[in-house]
């Protein structure tokens, strides 16, 4: 579908790198010619990333807890300096734990949602777009948000929350780094990842998505269009990907 090299000599930071969606990105963008700075929290699934991907030497592995973001932005301007700045970047670390509002647990829930899911994730952008990051002119920023953020679901009121607040922050993001810069919102429907697959029952969604269920290469393509030079006009969008599943 898209060039061999398409995204030879650049480079890009993946969020979420460990698994599902995050982790297929990397490797998608690494076989086009990229090089991956893919972070993590499991490092043995980094690992096995790196042994799957096509060009390893130019797929290089950081585990690293963005829940604890208050320095993450400094963090990433140093590594930013280290490989001469960056293209773009995917920002895929993301947590659910469904939880109901009457739980004892959910405010504590909460906070750790919001503090990978948003806080986590902006930090890494807010180090990215510093001056002194010296990233590429043009670069492309993509944040995997969620349709979660435009539909209820019992237990999903501080998830939906957080991908919500990355909508908003995205438009008014978009609007401070242009022209120079990028950003855009990714909102997959339901996706078969190991996140998934532990915390929600996809038997409700069998029926009620046209195309199927998702499935994480479902995603890939999409986020090399917007990381393309082909995508250079669009930006501060919530592009839904759902197989007609909610948004129709």
């Amino acid at each position: 579908m898209f060039k061999e090299n398409l995204f030879k000599n650049k480079s890009f930071i993946i969020t979420g790198a460990s698994s599902g969606i995050g982790a297929h990105i990397s490797l998608t963008l690494n076989k086009l010619g990229a090089k991956i700075i893919a972070i993590g929290r499991d490092k043995n699934k980094l690992l096995s990333q790196k042994k799957q991907a096509k060009n390893p030497d130019d797929f290089i592995i950081i585990s690293k807890d963005l829940s604890n973001f208050e320095n993450i932005d400094k963090w990433t301007l140093e590594l930013a300096k280290e490989y001469e700045g960056f293209n773009g970047a995917v920002l895929a670390a993301g947590i659910a734990q469904p939880l109901g509002i009457n739980s004892p647990y959910y405010t504590d829930s909460a906070k750790e949602i919001f503090n990978i899911n948003y806080f986590g994730n902006l930090q890494i952008l807010k180090g990215l777009i510093n001056k002194k990051a010296k990233t590429k002119d043009g670069a492309s920023f993509i944040w995997i948000s969620s349709t979660a953020s435009k539909t209820p679901g019992k237990g999903l009121s501080s998830y939906g929350a957080s991908k919500a607040a990355i909508n908003a922050a995205v438009k008014s993001i978009a609007l401070e780094i242009a022209p120079k810069y990028r950003i855009n919102s990714i909102l997959p429907g339901f996706i078969k990842t190991p996140l998934t697959e532990i915390g929600f029952d996809s038997e409700p969604f069998e029926n009620s998505y046209p195309l199927g269920i998702g499935k994480v290469e479902n995603i890939s393509p999409l986020v090399c269009f917007l990381l393309s030079n082909a995508s250079s006009w669009i930006t501060g969008q919530e592009i839904i990907i759902d197989g007609g599943g909610e948004s129709l």
